[in-house]
Parts: structure tokens; C-alpha cells; sequence
């Protein structure tokens, strides 16, 4: 044992003198006084961060100055040395931008020590490899955006859960989720309609309209049908005269209702239609109840079904009384499947070039999967990946389909776009959640705006563009669905200024460095991103 500890003790004292002898650390080579970067070169990532570098010196100050470039925004400390005795090593702190681009770049460091006698240090920071280009033509224009929002928790189902002035302020006004929609039961009881009267006036002076669905007709107008309630024909112009007083009840108490419904998923539960009967009823009572001034949604089935959607824009009166075709996507919509969901999907993007000029709205949908198991281990609707897959992808495809208005269900629920008290939220009681951040991305966005044409290098990273009415903004909202984080770039003339912000599994709406340069900008996004760009144009 005593040779090996003399073995490795001559080992290390000549791997020391080795050491010792080398370029980096030899003080021979420089002379008794000086200070130098210990690397002539060094690589650094794309993405933003900190790096190291190191000074040695001996007995001699020192200095370091950036040469050009914009890698390293700033070095710590700047300035060292003294006149310590022996060979003395000093950690430099680089602070460094990202690269935006797809190819590698350099800048070089100039370290000084007090003799005058400068060495280098050249930077290196690899490029992103993966580069998506989008081509945007705005001169293509598809569909007005009028907005996002979600349903107003119901009193008469939900109790105590209801929406607070706070919660309210959080989700529509600008500086917070900045949505346009609110949507609101008519309830059959025309006694509970002032339980919905604030909400409804607030979200209306924070710039939101407000549109309204009836569930359940009063009693007294229905009987049943294979158990459901069902409104007797000759009791049509009953239920206009409800629906109308809906629409004045909230006028007279500030709220100006934009929209109201037939039916709330007459294919349901709730109070049955047959589609001839929902043809019918507008061709009686459609045109009474749009002198309101309120115009007239339908069909509103629960999975935007042909059965239900074909008969209303197939009769002419009917369709003349209908102002937005309405639908929920319950029955499939996001799935590639080649099958039944694919062909829902076909078919509801297929509407638009049918309306001559009048608009669709998805009106309501929810994601909660795994929201009954015990295990909460199994509660998928909490994770990004499903929020990203699902919800985020959704608004996308129904944007690319020509949607005008995108509505979620509960705004105030533990799958919904803030959360509740139940143990099962993914956030505190009236925090944003993930799919709250989703929706704002459109919402702020792409409200007001229309849709024109991008297209995308890469598939796997999806694009909707949209500009305002003087062509003065652009915006465009971006998914990366790829495994690996992106570049972006746009070409466009005109750019003026351009900001991003992201939400992805670790952040939310964060802002994201976009950088322009000669008609062209380009930023990063992450796996599974989110990016809303706002580009102001000449």
C-alpha cells in the first residue's frame, strides 16, 4: 500500500508539472507580468443564458471590452487583477442573447491587461437548427374573427361557484385575458334572468358582447316527448314572446343581448326539436324576434350535425332568418381519423363558402378526460400536453375552418378557463389556468380582425394570420407540435415594430425576443408553444 501511495503521489506531481508546462498556464511564456484569456475560443447554445469564461493573470490588471456582435450582452466583472503574488485564475460571467437564426454566429472579447496587451476571445453560438419560414398573403382574406369567450357559470346549476367582479375583470378586460364573448342560459324561470344581470353588464362595459341560449322552456308552453320536454307548435309564438322578453328584461337593466339562441342542443336532453320543427319555428317567429335588434343563432345541435345544420341553410325563409349558424363539437372534431371525427371535421369546415357571407360559431365545448377517476395521477385535463393537444389544437383547426367565434363551456370550472375550489383544479380559485392562457392567445389576438391566408415550411408547426381593417397589424398565433423548439421566420414588407408573447408547460404568455431586420422577422418557439405575434406594418 505504502507504493502505491508513492506511485500516485509521482503521478499527480508530474500530471501537475505537466500541467504546469502547458501554454494555458505558463507563466514563462507571458512573462512575470500579465493577464490573458485562458481559451482562444469557446460555443455557447442558441437559447438565451449564461456561460463561462476564464481570466489568468498575474500581478497585472485587466479589462475586457466587447467587440461587435450582440451574443454576449454583458461579461462580470469587466475589470480584475491586482498584484497578488502567484498565478491567480478569475471566473467571467457572459450573459448572452439568443440566436434567432438558423446559422451559427461569432463576436470576439477583447481582454487588456495593464501592459497594453490585448488577447481574444472569439464566441461562437450555434444557430437553431430547426427553421420554420411562414409566407403570409394578406391579400387572401377568409373569414371575420368576432371573438372568444366562455359560458357564464349558470346560478340555478352551479350555487356559490359564480364568477366575482375580480374573476370577471381577469378574463375580459384588456389587461388581463382580453376575451370578447360572453355566453348566458335563459333560464325558464323569468325570475332568476337578475341573477345573471352584473356579470353580463360588467363583461359589456369591459368590451365583451353577449349572446344567450335557452335550456329549458317554461312549463307551461311544452309537453313531452319520449320523456323530454318538447314545445307544442301551436305555442310558438308563446315562446317568441319569452325569448323576446328575455331580450328586453336585459335591456332594460343595461345588458344588450347580440345574439340569442333557439335552442340550446335541441338534439338533447334539455327540450327537444326535431329539425323540421327548428325550421319552422324561424320561419314563423325568426323574423319578430330580430326586430329586437338581437340577431338569431341556430341550429346550436350538440355536435353541429348535418341533420340538424343542412334543413336550416336548405329552406331559404328559414336560412333568411338565421344571422349566425350556430353548432357544438361534442361528437368529434380534432381527429385525423379518416372515419367518423375526420369526417365531422370535413363537414363543419365546409360551412363557411355555404353561408353566403354569414358567419359560424362553435358555441360550446369542454376537455375534462379523466375528471371522474379517483387517482389523480388520472386527471389528463390538468397536464399541457392535453390542454396543448386538445383545446389549443381545436381553436386552431376551427380557425383554419372558418370559425368566426370560439366559445368554451364554464368559465369558472376545474377543466375551465379559471379555477374553482374543487380539489381537482389545476390552479387556485380564480387563477388563470392553462386553457385560460390558451384562449387568450386568440382572444387578444385575433379579435376584430380577419383571417387571411400563411402557409407553413414545416407541418408540424401550425400558423393562422389575421390583419385589421386598415391593413396597419398583422398578427399571427403559432403552434409548434414538433419534438424539437423552432425558428420562425417572416418576410414582409413594411415591418415596423413586432412583439411575441409564449405559453408553453413552463410558462405563461411570457414575451418571447423577436428580431427584424430588412423586412424580416424571425423568433423561437418552444415544443409544444404557443406564440402570438402583433406586427405593426408601414
Amino acid at each position: 500500500m505504502k507504493h502505491l501511495k508513492l506511485i500516485f503521489t509521482f503521478l499527480l506531481a508530474s500530471f501537475l508539472l505537466g500541467a504546469c508546462s502547458d501554454d494555458d498556464v505558463n507563466k514563462n511564456a507571458w512573462g512575470d507580468s500579465y493577464a490573458r484569456f485562458v481559451r482562444s475560443a469557446m460555443t455557447v447554445r442558441s437559447t438565451s443564458g449564461e456561460a463561462e469564461a476564464v481570466v489568468q493573470w498575474l500581478q497585472s490588471t485587466w479589462e475586457i471590452t466587447l467587440g461587435e456582435g450582440s451574443i454576449v450582452q454583458s461579461v462580470s466583472p469587466a475589470t480584475g487583477g491586482g498584484n497578488a503574488s502567484g498565478l491567480q485564475f478569475t471566473k467571467v460571467r457572459l450573459t448572452c442573447n439568443a440566436n434567432l437564426s438558423a446559422e451559427p454566429r461569432t463576436q470576439t472579447l477583447h481582454l487588456t491587461d495593464q501592459s497594453g496587451v490585448t488577447t481574444d476571445l472569439v464566441v461562437t453560438q450555434e444557430g437553431l437548427a430547426d427553421r420554420v419560414v411562414l409566407d403570409v398573403d394578406a391579400s387572401v382574406a377568409y373569414q371575420p374573427v368576432v371573438g372568444f369567450g366562455g359560458m357564464y357559470n349558470p346560478a340555478i346549476w352551479t350555487g356559490s361557484n359564480v364568477l366575482s367582479t375580480d374573476e370577471m375583470n381577469t378574463l375580459y378586460s384588456s389587461e388581463g385575458m382580453g376575451y370578447s364573448i360572453l355566453r348566458l342560459m335563459i333560464y325558464a324561470d323569468e325570475n332568476r334572468w337578475a341573477d345573471d344581470v352584473a356579470g353580463a353588464k360588467q363583461a359589456q362595459d369591459l368590451g365583451a358582447i353577449v349572446f344567450a341560449c335557452p335550456w329549458e322552456a317554461p312549463a307551461e308552453l311544452t309537453d313531452e316527448v319520449d320523456g323530454t320536454p318538447h314545445v307544442k307548435p301551436e305555442n310558438y309564438a308563446a315562446y317568441a314572446d319569452h325569448l323576446i322578453s328575455y331580450i328586453n328584461y336585459m335591456k332594460d337593466n343595461g345588458v344588450d343581448i347580440y345574439a340569442i339562441s333557439v335552442q340550446n342542443e335541441p338534439d338533447m336532453d334539455f327540450t327537444a326539436w326535431t329539425p323540421s320543427e327548428v325550421v319552422n319555428f324561424l320561419k314563423q317567429e325568426g323574423a319578430r324576434i330580430r326586430a329586437t335588434g338581437a340577431k338569431l343563432m341556430a341550429p346550436e345541435a350538440c355536435g353541429t350535425q348535418p341533420e340538424y345544420t343542412d334543413p336550416v341553410l336548405a329552406d331559404a325563409e328559414a336560412f333568411a332568418q338565421t344571422d349566425i349558424v350556430a353548432g357544438h363539437l361534442y361528437q368529434g372534431f380534432i381527429e385525423e381519423d379518416g372515419g367518423y371525427a375526420q369526417n365531422r371535421h370535413d363537414y363543419v369546415c365546409g360551412l363557411y363558402p355555404r353561408l353566403g357571407g354569414k358567419t359560424w360559431w362553435m358555441t360550446e365545448h369542454l376537455f375534462n378526460d379523466g375528471e371522474n377517476e379517483t387517482d389523480p395521477a388520472q386527471w389528463v385535463f390538468r397536464n399541457w400536453d392535453y390542454n396543448f393537444t386538445h383545446l389549443a389544437t381545436e381553436i386552431h383547426k376551427c380557425m383554419e375552418g372558418y370559425c368566426s367565434a370560439y366559445v368554451y363551456w364554464y368559465l369558472k370550472r376545474f377543466y375551465g378557463l379559471i379555477g374553482d375550489n374543487d380539489q381537482r383544479s389545476p390552479v387556485a380559485e380564480g387563477e388563470v389556468s392553462k386553457n385560460g392562457y390558451i384562449m387568450a392567445h386568440y382572444a387578444k389576438y385575433a379579435t376584430g380582425m380577419t383571417r387571411v391566408a400563411v402557409t407553413s415550411s414545416k407541418g408540424s408547426c401550425w400558423a393562422t394570420a389575421y390583419v385589421n381593417e386598415d391593413g396597419t397589424e398583422l398578427t399571427l398565433v403559432l403552434l409548434n407540435a414538433d419534438v424539437t423548439p423552432k425558428t420562425v421566420e417572416i418576410q414582409l414588407p413594411g415591418i415596423r415594430t413586432a412583439t411575441a408573447v409564449e405559453t408553453s408547460e413552463t410558462q405563461n404568455m411570457q414575451p418571447v425576443d423577436v428580431s427584424v431586420s430588412d423586412d424580416r422577422l424571425t423568433l423561437p418557439i418552444s415544443v409544444q408553444g404557443i406564440v402570438s405575434v402583433r406586427i405593426a406594418l408601414d
